[in-house]
């Protein structure tokens, strides 16, 4: 019986000790491979980190030759706009063709006051108006036909 005791205390040291060297190999396997996993990331996350700055600075730079090339489409309509008027001015037979054409012109030259052309724009119903004399549609009688 002592020989059994002996075998199960072996097996039980044995496991223990399978154990503890098992914990401390996967610690180690861990430590290694978590290095090179971060550093990895690492170098993923820089890679990302200089793209995005790359992007920004690509939209940075098409708002900025965006709003250039407004400014000039500005600058050149009110060329165009300047033009006409000295063309209206110099061209025209007689005083009253001038001052209709000066009128046009400013009349076009004018901003727009910001409002709609239609005052009464409202966005569409999901129902039909009913008149006052019809029931509706969730009336108790809608539809029922009563000889």
């Amino acid at each position: 019986m002592e020989s059994s005791e002996n075998l199960w205390i072996a097996v039980a040291v044995a496991l223990a000790l399978g154990v503890v060297v098992g914990v401390v190999l996967t610690q180690i396997a861990r430590r290694v491979s978590g290095g090179q996993i971060s550093g990895s990331t690492q170098a993923q996350l820089e890679n990302l980190q200089l793209r995005f700055e790359e992007y920004q600075q690509e939209v940075s730079s098409h708002f900025k030759t965006t709003a250039n090339l407004v400014s000039r489409l500005n600058r050149s309509y009110q060329d165009i706009q300047q033009h006409l008027t000295q063309g209206a001015m110099d061209l025209s037979p007689d005083e009253m063709t001038r001052q209709q054409l000066l009128a046009v012109l400013e009349q076009d030259n004018r901003p727009s006051s910001g409002e709609p052309a239609f005052d009464s724009l409202e966005p569409p119903r999901d129902y039909a108006p009913k008149n006052e004399d019809t029931p509706g549609t969730l009336s108790e009688g809608y539809g029922v036909k009563r000889h």
